[in-house]
Parts: structure tokens; C-alpha cells; sequence
């Protein structure tokens, strides 16, 4: 009995998770989803649509509206599992979108890159990272001269490989980590290489062939910096690498408008006026007031649960001279402050409270504004507003 209660638990558990996601259909030629309908919003969604056999790889992007060039705000990825020989493709999206908001979403199919392409790659790569470091290493008469530091001239190479890899994932997340300590370590012994050394390594005769083995050294030292760059390149390339094959962009797609509702709530609170433990001053009673959260309760639990709260106190006060104690402008002691659901119907108040007392002077009426500790509890009732999506 307690195994099958187990399983019912589990089961329940499971299709529960499972009832999460709200399934969308990409149609390719229309470029859009779900026959034209909105993207549901606050909930986690699952993207389905069609994909050539060849296609090994589905990423899907989600951007902020006409932000396709920027970094995404999340990234799903789908990948053909080795005995899938489909032509469609569904990948779970676990990034909750905000109702009556617009997005764009990028879809882009990735396919094996073949030998010639991956070929290609390689040396076209290897000619930029060529052409980048004969372009920053002068040849003096007894030294190199590099322009850059180390660490940026190791940063450039990394941004070439990153431009010129733009097209191209890697199957199993191996990504690029940039160049090694050993190719800065390389670049740091060009910068203090002696090119009088040549002449030991390659020649030791008159003044002409004194000049040609300094060059045939400096020519050895940037070769050996360039086929440690290209060693490391090529640990990259030799991986299995996809290619784009199609990119689809979807710009301001909106969302299915959500309810919005307000709180109204009604509690007892107190009102600090001043003293300490053995003579505190306060005074308390019923008050209501609204409460505006902070959040969305899909997006943001805690923040959902926190609300700017205002309201005032149904009855006016009394301090501990019996002085009657209201609150400027509406005759009401009334207050400003942050609010906590606590559990489902109650909610925890405290902030300020707003004071007008008034005081004979003189045979004249004054009145003193304070603004004093406010804290309460109340139980409050949540009223739909707008004309969005009753969900």
C-alpha cells in the first residue's frame, strides 16, 4: 500500500512538472507560432516545429525586441540524439516570458561541417592570425619590437578565432578557451630575444651574412610564436564542429496579455508617538489601505510577496496627553510602507505613519506633523483589473 502511495505521489509530481510547459508550434514558411497567436506568458513553453534530416542542431534565442545583435536574455538548445532520424524538433524553453511584452526569437539550425569546409576554416584563420602578428612585430636592426602587451596582443588573436568562428558550435559544448600561457609565453620571448644570437645559430662570417642570420633568427622565433598558435587553433577545429545552415528571425512577437490585480486589505495596526519599555506612548485601531506588489508571482515569488502598501486608519487617535492625533490633508492618520504575505490571505505592514496633532499656543490653534513607526497585520482580498487574459 505505502509503495503504490509512493508511485501515486510520484506520478502526480511528474505530470504536474510535465503540465509546466505550454507546447508552440514554429511554422518555418509563416515565420511564426501557433497559427499567429500570442506566446504564452508566465509559463515555461516547449518549442516544436520541422528541421531537414541533415540538421543536427537546434538553438533557440530569446531577445529583447529589435536586440537580436546583443547578448540573448536565454538560450535553449536542441540536439539530434545519434538514433533520431526525425524531421522536427522540440526543445523545452525555461525562461518565463512577461505578459503584453513583445520579443524576438532567433531560431538557427546547425549541420555537420565537412572536411573541406572545416579545411577551409582552418587556413583562413590561420592566414588572419598570420597577418595580425607580422602586422604588430617590427623587425629592428637588434631587437623585435612589439607594440602590445602580451595580454592584449593574446586577447586580439582570441577575438580573431571568435569573428571567424561566428558561424561554427561545437556538438558537445567544447568551447574555444582562448590561447594558452604557452603562446604568451612565446610572445614574452620575442620581446626580450637578442637578434645578435643569429649569428651564433646560423652564421658566423662577414657583415652581410651577419645581417642575413639576424633575419633568418627573427624569422625563426615569429615562426616557432605562429605554429604554436596554429597547434592550438587546430585543437579546436579538429573537434566536431556544426555550422549554421538556416537562421530564422522572429521580431516583436508578443505575448498573451496577463491579469493584473490589486490588493485591498483591511487589519488592525499600531502607531508609535514616543517613549521607551516603562513609558511608551502609542496608540493603535483598524485601518485599510492597498497594496501594489512588487512582482509577478511566475517570475518572482518573493518579489511577488512584497508590496508598497498604503491606507489609513478608520478612526482618528489619541497620544498620551489625550490629544486627538490625525493625519494632514484627509483628517485620517494614514500610512506609507512595505508589505509581506505571510501566508495566503495575511499580510504583514510596517512603515510610517502620518500624524497631525493639534496644540493650543498663544489662543492659537497649531498644528505639529509628525511622521512616526507604523506596523500591522491584515488580511487582504486580491480584485482582477484590466481586460488581459483571465488565465
Amino acid at each position: 500500500m505505502k509503495k503504490l502511495l509512493v508511485l501515486l505521489v510520484l506520478l502526480s509530481a511528474s505530470v504536474s512538472s510535465f503540465a509546466q510547459y505550454k507546447t508552440i508550434i514554429f511554422d518555418y514558411e509563416k515565420n511564426y507560432f501557433n497559427q499567429g497567436q500570442p506566446l504564452p506568458a508566465e509559463s515555461y513553453i516547449m518549442v516544436s516545429g520541422q528541421v531537414p534530416a541533415d540538421v543536427d542542431m537546434v538553438q533557440v534565442q530569446v531577445h529583447h525586441p529589435r536586440k537580436v545583435h546583443k547578448a540573448p536574455l536565454y538560450t535553449a538548445v536542441w540536439k539530434r540524439s545519434f538514433s533520431n532520424v526525425g524531421q522536427t524538433f522540440e526543445v523545452p524553453v525555461n525562461y518565463m516570458l512577461r505578459g503584453g511584452n513583445e520579443y524576438d526569437i532567433v531560431l538557427n539550425s546547425y549541420r555537420k561541417a565537412s572536411a573541406v569546409e572545416k579545411e577551409n576554416l582552418k587556413q583562413t584563420l590561420n592566414a588572419s592570425l598570420d597577418a595580425y602578428v607580422d602586422g604588430v612585430i617590427s623587425v629592428e636592426r637588434r631587437k623585435l619590437s612589439i607594440d602590445k602587451t602580451s595580454g592584449h596582443l593574446v586577447k586580439d588573436l582570441n577575438d580573431i578565432v571568435d569573428r571567424g568562428t561566428s558561424l561554427y558550435l561545437n556538438k558537445i559544448n567544447f568551447e574555444f578557451a582562448g590561447f594558452s600561457d604557452i603562446v604568451k609565453n612565446k610572445i614574452q620571448q620575442l620581446k626580450s630575444a637578442r637578434l645578435r644570437k643569429g649569428v651564433n645559430v646560423f652564421s658566423k662570417d662577414e657583415y652581410g651574412k651577419r645581417r642575413e642570420a639576424r633575419r633568418m633568427y627573427s624569422e625563426k622565433l615569429i615562426g616557432e610564436l605562429k605554429a604554436a598558435i596554429h597547434t592550438e587553433l587546430e585543437q579546436t577545429i579538429n573537434t566536431e564542429m556544426l555550422v549554421v545552415s538556416d537562421n530564422k528571425e522572429v521580431r516583436d512577437y508578443p505575448t498573451e496579455k496577463t491579469r493584473n490585480t490589486l490588493a485591498v486589505n483591511v487589519g488592525y495596526g499600531g502607531v508609535y508617538f514616543n517613549g521607551g519599555i516603562n513609558n511608551l506612548s502609542y496608540d493603535h485601531g483598524l485601518y485599510a489601505g492597498l497594496s501594489f506588489p512588487l512582482g509577478r508571482a511566475a517570475l518572482s515569488p518573493f518579489w511577488s510577496h512584497t508590496s508598497l502598501s498604503v491606507g489609513a486608519f478608520l478612526n482618528n487617535m489619541r497620544d498620551e496627553n489625550d490629544n486627538i492625533v490625525t493625519g494632514p490633508i484627509f483628517g485620517r492618520p494614514y500610512y506609507v510602507g512595505l508589505g509581506y504575505r505571510a501566508f495566503q490571505f495575511i499580510r504583514i505592514n510596517a512603515g510610517a505613519a502620518f500624524l497631525e496633532t493639534k496644540k493650543d499656543g498663544f489662543n492659537i490653534d497649531l498644528k505639529e506633523i509628525r511622521v512616526q513607526p507604523f506596523i500591522g497585520v491584515s488580511a487582504e482580498v486580491n480584485l482582477w483589473m484590466g481586460l488581459g487574459n483571465k488565465r
